[in-house]
């Protein structure tokens, strides 16, 4: 584990860490990256180093650092969830009223 992988984690647990974009939350991931070369697919296991600029830094099971187009991904499978992904918020608007009612065909209207 490097030294910026180590301060990115030292700063999740402090809560001072803000992703500045959401595929960041899955960097230190377990993770196969399943590729297309032509017909041939290929698998590739390892730790999600980092997702940016169209590509995908992964280091393999073996020691081997390697760099993926993201336009050569096929799918990227986590393996082993090591911590979860914060969620989203949604904006809360009053224009549109939520219809919360059951809905059942027969029954009849007052």
């Amino acid at each position: 584990m490097d030294a910026t992988t180590e301060e990115r984690r030292v700063e999740e647990q402090q809560g001072t860490f803000t992703p500045g974009n959401w595929l960041e939350s899955f960097t230190g991931q377990r993770v196969t990256v399943i590729t297309l070369q032509g017909s041939e697919e290929r698998t590739d296991p390892g730790e999600l180093l980092r997702i940016a600029d169209g590509w995908v830094q992964l280091v393999k099971d073996n020691g081997e650092m390697i760099l993926v187009p993201t336009t050569a991904i096929r799918i990227i499978k986590l393996l082993d969830m090591l911590q979860t992904t914060q969620g989203l918020p949604m904006p809360i608007t009053n224009q549109t009223p939520i219809d919360n009612h059951i809905y059942e065909p027969a029954a009849q209207v007052p």
